[in-house]
């Protein structure tokens, strides 16, 4: 009856283990961190990329529609272009 009682030799708390494992754990929680901040600068970095070509855009846009209104106030009516003189 003394095998049912845990009378045994073996250890079932082992310390050495229980740190190599939570080491082990801390480190695989560093290692998530890392990736998970890389992620996010690689998403800032995309993002911010995105909004200076959008910007890049933009400027384009404005300056060809300053030139189309430019140009047309350069044409003051169709008397420019056609001779209407009798």
């Amino acid at each position: 009856m003394s095998e049912a009682v845990g009378s045994g030799t073996s250890q079932v708390f082992q310390p050495s283990l229980s740190i190599s494992r939570t080491e082990k754990v801390a480190e695989q929680a560093e290692a998530i961190r890392a990736r998970q901040s890389e992620a996010v600068a690689e998403t800032v970095q995309r993002q911010a990329k995105f909004s200076a070509n959008r910007a890049e855009n933009l400027v384009r846009q404005a300056e060809t529609l300053e030139n189309r209104a430019e140009s047309g106030n350069s044409q003051n009516g169709i008397g420019d272009q056609v001779d209407i003189s009798v």
